[in-house]
């Protein structure tokens, strides 16, 4: 006997528009909605961007194994004055590279000066919000849409940039590997105006043996 899932208006699209991704959905969703971003304070979606920023290109665990170094330097609380104040060589010490100690040196600056403003973001449509994260170094469109996605939880991203993304694609729908970025997002407009909630299947889809 098929589960029985809760009405979600995300679930409800993806039925209308891919009856594959809806059958993967089922094992999935209750996951996804639990573990979907709720409110977050300022402090929390600083540390949420800064936390994207010591992800880049790591492990799941390494990325966490820095960041726990890098909250005990900060005396339990990653902050902009903090890390503005915080001697470079220390973050280093933690584990951080030169590029993203001074990454995360650009974005405590961008945010005390108000470059960088939570609260405008909140509002902002998404390729504007990802256009102005995209203005600090170190920080790029992935990054920027992670951010938008998991800590603004913003309900339609899609990141023809993330491989593992891609690759489930690929593995699911008989994408030919490494297509034109296009294709990735050409593909997925069928799930507008809720390719967050898809995103996220197809990622547990990739990471579920």
């Amino acid at each position: 006997m098929n589960k029985v899932i809760p009405k979600h208006p995300a679930l409800a699209h993806i039925k209308k528009v891919d009856p594959l991704l809806y059958k993967h959905a089922h094992a999935h969703h209750e996951h996804i909605v639990k573990n979907s971003a709720h409110r977050r304070n300022y402090k929390q979606l600083f540390s949420a961007l800064a936390g994207a920023i010591v992800s880049q290109q790591l492990s799941t665990k390494a990325a966490d194994t820095i960041w726990k170094r890098l909250e005990t330097a900060c005396k339990g609380e990653v902050t902009p004055p903090v890390l503005s104040r915080m001697r470079a060589s220390t973050m280093r010490k933690a584990g951080l590279s030169a590029s993203k100690t001074k990454a995360l040196k650009e974005l405590s600056l961008a945010v005390l000066t108000g470059s960088v403003d939570f609260k405008k973001l909140k509002k902002m449509p998404e390729h504007q919000a990802i256009d102005s994260l995209s203005q600090v170094w170190g920080i790029g469109t992935w990054t920027a849409e992670m951010f938008l996605m998991f800590a603004l939880a913003r309900e339609d991203i899609f990141s023809s940039g993330d491989l593992g993304l891609i690759r489930s694609m690929e593995t699911l729908y008989g994408i030919p590997k490494d297509s034109n970025k296009k294709i990735y997002e050409e593909f997925a407009l069928r799930w507008a105006p809720h390719r967050s909630y898809a995103s996220r299947v197809l990622w547990r889809v990739r990471d579920t043996p």
